[in-house]
């Protein structure tokens, strides 16, 4: 089953049978069968026709919308199954401050784990021996994590890993733009535009996952609560930020995927053109759907479809959750090589 992606200004959705229409001025860009599509992803100005949102929801294929700049905006799903035990073990898990800090204690561990592994695994200049004294220090902040009293405190040691991790991560990039540190909302910068929308397309992944399984959605063991906000996401997003977005990103620069050409830069901002977001949706399927880019026996698709379920699992039978992490097997150089 395929992702959807539409992004052609002014297009259509329409139903026509069993397939799915998408159509401009009258004219067909595409058809599909209904039974072929996962979900897709709406971005700007497109519309579809109640009878189209009526097939979708028939056949459980959720819609995300987003801005044309790559906001996420809201989704339209079909109604899933209510697991009042799943939620209700949740909550308890919640409420125990102990039992929260063990599933947030993990979420970092695994996030600042995933970061050193994937600075240890590129292939470094010889000159370049900075990375050695960064992820020492990002080993000093790990052990620590598993000793602190409080989310406050795991959220500040998470911070600080990152930002000796994007330290590294900065000079990974051998391409014709510059990288220095993470900027958003909006993002200043041709990487940090992939990187956010890369994050924006991955929570979607993980929240449909989780969706399926009846979560909670809007209450995070490692996030919390916040009006609005759906957290649980937000905790699961963190294990696959590195494997996942980050991997994909330093890949499509430094293999010259993805140009200068891709973007449109204004005073503020800058986003990707048509054509640069055809490559990154492009480029995201095939990371999402490919076992070799996950260098696992699964895909990134069905391994974030089985945390879901082992984070179920682990609710239900109040156990400690085991996030996913990058093995020392994955090798970060052999998809990132300089033009």
């Amino acid at each position: 089953m395929a992702v959807l992606y539409v992004k052609e200004q002014g297009a259509i959705l329409q139903k026509r049978g069993e397939r799915l229409l998408v159509s401009k001025n009258g004219k067909s860009l595409l058809e599909m069968p209904l039974y072929q599509i996962e979900s897709i992803m709406v971005i700007g100005n497109v519309q579809l026709t109640s009878q189209a949102v009526q097939a979708l929801l028939q056949n459980g294929i959720d819609v995300v919308y987003m801005t044309f700049s790559g906001k996420y905006l809201g989704r339209t799903a079909a109604e899933s199954s209510k697991n009042i035990f799943l939620r209700l073990a949740q909550y308890e898990i919640y409420q125990n401050m102990e039992k929260r800090l063990a599933f947030a204690k993990q979420i970092v561990f695994s996030k600042i784990e995933n970061q050193r592994q994937l600075i240890k695994n590129w292939r470094w200049d010889p000159g370049d021996q900075e990375w050695k004294t960064e992820i020492k220090q990002i080993e000093e902040l790990q052990k620590k994590v598993f000793t602190a009293e409080r989310t406050g405190k795991l959220m500040g040691l998470e911070g600080m890993a990152s930002n000796l991790y994007f330290r590294s991560f900065r000079r990974m990039f051998k391409c014709e733009f510059r990288f220095d540190g993470r900027n958003r909302r909006p993002p200043r910068d041709p990487i940090n535009v992939m990187i956010s929308l890369g994050y924006t397309f991955l929570t979607q992944e993980v929240s449909k996952a989780l969706e399926g399984q009846s979560f909670e959605m809007y209450m995070g063991f490692l996030h919390g609560i916040r009006y609005g906000r759906k957290s649980l996401p937000l905790d699961m997003v963190e294990e696959f930020r590195q494997p996942v977005v980050d991997r994909m990103v330093i890949r499509m620069f430094n293999k010259q995927m993805i140009q200068k050409y891709d973007f449109t830069f204004e005073e503020d901002s800058v986003i990707l053109n048509e054509d640069g977001f055809r490559k990154f949706c492009r480029e995201f399927e095939r990371w999402m759907t490919d076992k070799n880019c996950s260098g696992e026996e699964e895909s990134y698709r069905q391994l974030i479809q089985r945390q879901a379920e082992k984070l179920k699992q682990a609710v239900q039978e109040r156990e400690v959750y085991q996030p996913y992490q990058l093995n020392g097997k994955v090798s970060i150089s052999s998809v990132t090589t300089s033009p």
